[in-house]
């Protein structure tokens, strides 16, 4: 069981943006939210940046498409993303 103390600590947030960078030694996701009423010219605010390795990042990319599948096969529902964002993002449902 967590202590409570300890995960006090811990801050928590709710995002509905990232950014993703890699280079030769890592990776940097910077995690934001926009603001309920998006303006023109109005960026998310960023909320943390997480660095990590390479490995780590590859790992925990795997280990989230993995819960995602196992979630949708046992709910018996698809995460359904809308086609506008998948072609926004240049994302295709043939690399789920």
């Amino acid at each position: 069981m967590a202590d409570p103390e300890t995960t006090a600590e811990v801050p928590e947030y709710y995002v509905d943006s990232f950014r993703l960078s890699s280079g030769a030694f890592g990776v940097a996701l910077t995690l934001g939210i926009r603001p309920p009423h998006p303006e023109p010219g109005r960026p998310p605010k960023d909320l943390a940046i997480v660095r990590m390795s390479l490995e780590h990042a590859k790992v925990m990319a795997m280990i989230m498409r993995r819960t995602l599948k196992d979630y949708e096969r046992g709910t018996g529902c698809p995460i359904n993303l809308p086609a506008k964002l998948c072609n926004e993002m240049g994302l295709s449902l043939e690399d789920w």
